[in-house]
């Protein structure tokens, strides 16, 4: 199958609209200036890429703009213009939405939780907060634009916008989707700029990617959004490509929270993983989009990765880096220079690198310090975050090459196992059989922290730098890996300077997929409050990195050595349901073999008084706690090579927006269900039900989709009252299907989860009865 990108929008600091923005790239216009947005007392530099004239009530409905922020404004306007120029409506088509991220709506509620944190008897459900969780663009590009299928919202900090499309890709490589708009936005905030100024990492004059005297990056602001439609449906109804997406990857470093590999090898690794993803070789491209952000180990490793992946080809390959012109727009950089790509190559013009004026001698390349017209016949657009998420895309020039190994046949889709899961929660760390703890009669949960030894789970010198979600998610994935059976072989097999792991593609090496409903809105809150009492000389370089919405599971890829595909999820309370479906899509998809999947969630009144109640409409409810869940997915042919056994198999899953009705209509029947009111679970000596329902937390929401579904009258079991009802209980539903599955209590779990108008489902059945 080709993939066509028929549709290109983008909102940037030099200009609203896609061919605007570029034809001030190519006129060598630079966006710098004196931030305007708010002012800080002691901050490194006082510039940056903004983005003028934008505010919420452009797009927002009229009385809502309260709760809306500028990058769900940015998000909007480019998503329609991607939209109006492929000629698509999603009123009159399926079309899937993926968006890329980091901040939300940071700049708006960053005040307020700050003066929140100095009386916190004072915290309640204010209407502004709705703009915080990560998840809010996307909700309000559905609202706005939509509507579309199927949702998602991703973060791998500044690759975000890049695995956004990646995961479009795989749902039109796998034949899970026929349209995907996908994309990235991020705007300003005080947060992302005091802490890229505590980590030195900002130059006060416009920054010089590859330059000899470069000193650190400028921050900007940006959205884009690409509409990948399969080339069959957009031929159907008349459309006409604007470049190919050929190619794509994205592969783990597991080397440091901040700072890059010196060598580049999973750079280098990762964009032959994407050329050999689109069937080409470097003797293929003309151009490389560089992530080039002009920071000094940054903008080195990147030129070492080139020039391993492109061998004597990089003597003619020309590379330029946008930043110089746009700033880092972090979460939306992978979707705006992958914009850029596209028109690059659909116009025959290669935009130049800003401030270049010197090349560093270690950064030798060819470099464009003016822009170039020559046909590019493909090109390669370079994204890589914090925590050492590296993505590559690749483009090209429609109908240039032949198709794709796999381009002409119907769309393959793997069986997808589960071979471990587990949990960290009231009742201990507990892995694959130990969570039907949770489905035994108890006593509800201890408020407040639970206990957790870390000492006893991780080693403490490797785990410093791990803040509570990151030792919570860590521990779980070690947990889940060392159930399988993986927990030595991951590190060995993945461990830094492997040179096998070097060579392997990502999709081979094991990921994680791990999210937070609201990220870490306690640490956060701490952060702001210091930068406005004392201001930003008070900004810790140490605190800051956990503030990203992927850390936690960016901290579990260094610990682990987990060098495949690895990002996090947001969706309010489904989010644990969101990371495992997401999983399975891509292993279905052949983009992963070996992915944790699941949630972490801390206690935190910010989020139980405030954001629980506001967003995910949860008032009244149990006792909170905390605590991370994790299933371990394996594509079937890899359990079966490496001689393990499942304890569950998947068998059907789907994902939705709206009120859920209809949306189990294809889900197999359950197994033949025992007397009326039969317990879920072994109940004395009785022969057990074979079919149950999970759900995390008592959502009414999710009757709709029950209702005159095959699943309607089976038992329903809820796990909040054990596990604590906090926004992550749907992973610990998921993880105590695992163990009944495993000890043939049940036969088949549907496992329920949902949010404000969304949900998901995923059908497991016992080994062997797939």
């Amino acid at each position: 199958m080709r993939i066509w990108v028929t549709g290109i929008g983008v909102v940037s600091p030099l200009a609203r609209g896609a061919s605007e923005t570029m034809d001030r790239l190519i006129a060598g216009e630079r966006a710098f200036a004196p931030l305007s947005l708010f002012e800080i007392p002691g901050t490194r530099g006082r510039i940056a890429a903004e983005v003028r004239d934008l505010a919420p009530e452009e797009v927002a409905p009229p009385g809502e703009a309260e709760g809306w922020s500028r990058t769900d404004a940015m998000a909007v306007l480019s998503a329609r213009e991607a939209l109006a120029h492929a000629g698509i409506d999603p009123r009159a088509v399926p079309v899937d939405l993926v968006v890329g991220g980091t901040t939300a709506g940071m700049f708006e509620t960053e005040d307020l939780l700050a003066w929140l944190s100095h009386d916190p008897s004072a915290i309640a459900p204010l209407k502004r907060m709705l703009s915080h969780p990560l998840s809010s663009t996307a909700d309000h590009v559905r609202a706005a634009v939509g509507p579309f299928r199927r949702v998602r919202s991703v973060c791998s900090a500044c690759s975000s916008g890049a695995n956004a499309i990646l995961l479009g890709a795989a749902w039109l490589r796998a034949g899970l989707s026929t349209r995907v708009l996908a994309g990235g936005a991020d705007g300003l905030c005080r947060l992302t700029y005091t802490g890229f100024g505590a980590l030195a990492a900002v130059d006060p004059e416009p920054c010089r990617p590859f330059d000899r005297r470069r000193a650190g990056l400028n921050l900007g602001e940006a959205a884009a959004f690409l509409l990948l439609e399969s080339e069959d449906a957009a031929r159907a109804r008349g459309a006409e490509p604007i470049v190919e997406l050929r190619g794509w990857a994205t592969g783990a470093e597991a080397h440091h929270i901040t700072n890059p590999e010196r060598e580049g090898r999973t750079a280098a690794r990762v964009m032959r993983d994407a050329l050999r993803c689109a069937a080409l070789t470097p003797s293929n491209l003309d151009y490389v989009n560089a992530h080039g952000t002009a920071t000094p180990l940054n903008d080195v490793m990147e030129s070492a990765a080139l020039r391993a992946c492109l061998g004597p080809e990089v003597s003619r390959i020309a590379v330029s880096s946008s930043k110089g012109q746009i700033g880092h727009t972090l979460g939306a950089a992978g979707a705006i220079e992958a914009a850029i790509t596209a028109l690059a190559i659909a116009r025959g013009v290669m935009p130049p690198t800003g401030g270049l004026e010197e090349v560093d001698p270690e950064c030798q390349l060819v470099h464009l310090r003016e822009a170039r017209e020559a046909p590019i016949r493909s090109a390669m657009s370079n994204s890589f975050g914090f925590g050492g998420t590296d993505s590559v895309l690749v483009l090209a020039q429609p109908g240039r090459f032949p198709p794709p190994l796999d381009a002409g046949s119907a769309p393959r889709r793997r069986s997808v196992v589960v071979t471990a899961a587990a949990t960290i929660g009231p009742l201990g760390v507990l892995a694959s059989r130990g969570g039907a703890a949770y489905l035994e009669p108890g006593p509800p949960p201890a408020e407040g922290a639970i206990p957790f030894n870390t000492a006893a789970h991780l080693d403490l010198a490797r785990a410093r730098r791990l803040d509570r979600a990151g030792r919570l998610t860590t521990a779980a994935i070690l947990t889940a890996l060392s159930d399988a059976g993986l927990g030595g072989a991951v590190q060995a097999e993945a461990g830094a300077g492997d040179p096998a792991a070097d060579v392997a593609p990502s999709r081979t090496l094991p990921g994680a997929i791990v999210g937070a409903s609201f990220g870490s809105v306690d640490a956060s809150t701490a952060y702001m409050r210091r930068i406005y009492d004392k201001g930003a000389k008070y900004a810790s370089p140490a605190d800051f990195p956990n503030l990203v919405p992927s850390s936690p599971v960016g901290h579990a890829s260094i610990y682990l050595g987990l060098r495949g595909p690895v990002f996090a999820m947001a969706d309010l309370g489904a989010t644990a349901e969101a990371a495992m479906v997401t999983a399975i899509e891509l292993i279905t998809a052949g983009e992963g073999e070996v992915l944790a999947a699941g949630s972490v969630e801390e206690t935190s009144p910010m989020i139980e008084r405030c954001l629980g109640p506001i967003c995910s409409q949860v008032v009244s409810s149990g006792v909170r706690s905390e605590g991370a869940a994790v299933l371990l997915f394996e594509s079937a042919a890899r359990a079966r090579e490496r001689g393990a056994r499942p304890v569950a198999t998947v068998s059907w899953w789907n994902s939705w927006r709206g009120d859920g009705v209809g949306m189990l209509v294809g889900a197999p029947a359950p197994a033949r269900l025992g007397a009326p009111g039969e317990s879920a679970l072994r109940a004395q000596a009785t022969v057990p039900s074979p079919a149950a329902v999970f759900v995390g937390r008592e959502e009414e929401r999710l009757a709709a989709c029950l209702h005159g579904s095959p699943w309607a009258e089976v038992p329903r079991t809820l796990l909040a009252p054990r596990s604590g009802d906090h926004e992550g209980a749907g992973g610990f539903a998921a993880a105590a299907a695992v163990a009944a599955l495993a000890s043939r209590d049940l036969a088949s779990v549907l496992v329920l989860g949902g949010a404000p108008d969304r949900g998901y489902a995923i059908l497991l059945v016992a080994p062997g009865d797939a």
